[in-house]
């Protein structure tokens, strides 16, 4: 009896110890189960596609992958310029470094003496231009009154054509009259009879010498401004080299007076003033005799 009580107590403490390793066995087993299903989870999470079109975690990290690696090709890449730049600029040595330092002190030595030559430069024209601007002003006048006075040139030349050239025909008219004719009665018909010619001639050859007296006196008129104009700039340096006094102030304000008073006046004005003797010639001569006469 006494050697039976050991085997059963062997027994026991076996089927404890396998019970033991059983429980034990069964939680590693729960535990393994665990972590295969997290494991699985990973894997339909990271691994797994939900579809075809669309890129799995792992994927869309290998694909990110690759773009930085590309991105830190061009990267290197970049580093690799910028260095060769930086030799190039710099060089290798300090020796190179201090030979820049002395290249850039001497461009900008250089750069601040041509900053002041130019600027020195730009005040001497300044001051020309300054200078030279009255003159062109007045230049400009006169040169404006230059063409005006030439417009009429050809003007005068047509209206003294038409004007010769009718009083031409009025005298051969007249001659061709009196040579056809054999007494006076006779010239008188002739005469009667070759009026409707007459008449628009001589209104022709009085409207081409109104003309050509209106020509004239604007020419002369822009010819008094132009000679005013060119003479301006010479007539304000005499007067700049007076002595200063109240009397070279006095012409200075009427010379400016004179030429602002030129500039405004309107020479066709003149036309329209009794002064002006826009008869022809004989004409003119015979009126204005005749008036002379009747004031004496």
């Amino acid at each position: 009896m006494e050697e039976q009580k050991p085997e059963e107590e062997k027994i026991e403490t076996f089927e404890e110890k396998f019970e033991n390793f059983i429980g034990t066995a069964k939680e590693e087993i729960s535990t393994l189960k665990s972590e295969l299903n997290d494991i699985t989870e990973l894997y339909n999470d990271f691994v797994k596609k939900p579809s075809s079109a669309v890129l799995s975690k792992a994927e869309k990290l290998n694909e990110t992958f690759e773009k930085i690696n590309e991105y830190n090709s061009e990267i290197s890449e970049i580093e690799e310029k910028v260095s060769g730049f930086e030799t190039k600029v710099f060089g290798k040595t300090p020796e190179d470094k201090e030979s820049l330092k002395f290249k850039l002190n001497d461009l900008k030595t250089q750069h601040e003496e041509l900053h002041g030559e130019w600027e020195g430069k730009y005040e001497t024209l300044t001051t020309k231009i300054e200078g030279l601007l009255p003159g062109a002003t007045s230049a400009g006048l006169a040169k404006s009154y230059h063409d005006q006075k030439s417009s009429y040139k050809w003007p005068n030349i047509i209206w003294s054509a038409v004007f010769t050239l009718t009083m031409i025909g009025m005298v051969y008219y007249a001659i061709k009259t009196v040579t056809d004719s054999t007494d006076i009665g006779n010239a008188f018909m002739n005469i009667l009879s070759r009026a409707p010619f007459f008449i628009p001639t001589i209104w022709l050859a009085l409207f081409a010498s109104k003309q050509q007296s209106q020509n004239r006196r604007l020419e002369q008129e822009y010819a008094y401004k132009e000679s005013l104009a060119k003479s301006y700039d010479g007539y304000k340096r005499e007067i700049e080299n007076l002595p200063e006094s109240d009397e070279k102030n006095e012409i200075m304000e009427k010379l400016v007076r004179t030429m602002i008073d030129t500039a405004g006046f309107n020479p066709s004005s003149t036309l329209e003033k009794q002064s002006h003797n826009d008869k022809p010639p004989i004409f003119g001569s015979l009126f204005g005799r005749k008036g002379t006469d009747e004031k004496n």
